[in-house]
């Protein structure tokens, strides 16, 4: 048994080192600080469809469509865009659709490669309900560390 354990060790040994040289060059790092788009815009609504599982009402969503393209501007580091509410069908109603407003909409981005992205400012969490009726701002940070301050804004919430 004893004899098992040691070659056991001894494979373990050899397979843990490296066949590295040292003084390699290092890849670069992605060094793009972008917005590149916008992912999708939604609203989430409490339905009247309870959980089996929890015995809850279960929180629906519905996606708002982007009017056009969005107007993305590299240079000043700021998109604007215009969304529109669908109409009412299904479990979305007329009365939840005269619901959604600027102040409760979910955002959700495209970033440039290996890029991550923080609010500053009071601006909502990207990905949670947050208020829309004003310009958010955003810090965008590159795999290498540069940084950069974007600004999103809906322009109008068609209905």
């Amino acid at each position: 048994m004893r004899k098992f354990i040691y070659i056991i060790l001894a494979i373990i040994a050899v397979s843990a080192t490296s066949c590295l040289k040292k003084g390699l060059e290092d890849l670069p790092e992605f060094e793009e600080n972008d917005i590149t788009g916008i992912n999708r815009v939604e609203y989430r609504f409490v339905s009247e469809q309870v959980s089996n599982a929890s015995g809850q009402n279960v929180v629906k969503f519905v996606g708002l469509s982007i009017k056009g393209k969005p107007a993305i501007n590299n240079v000043d580091k700021s998109i604007t865009f215009e969304v529109t509410v669908p109409k009412a069908s299904g479990v979305f109603t007329d009365s939840g659709r005269a619901k959604v407003s600027l102040n409760n909409l979910v955002v959700i981005v495209n970033l440039s490669t290996a890029a991550r992205i923080s609010p500053i400012e009071g601006s909502p969490k990207l990905g949670t309900p947050g208020d829309w009726s004003k310009p958010n701002k955003y810090i965008v940070e590159a795999a290498n560390g540069n940084k950069a301050e974007w600004t999103i804004q809906i322009t109008t919430l068609n209905k």
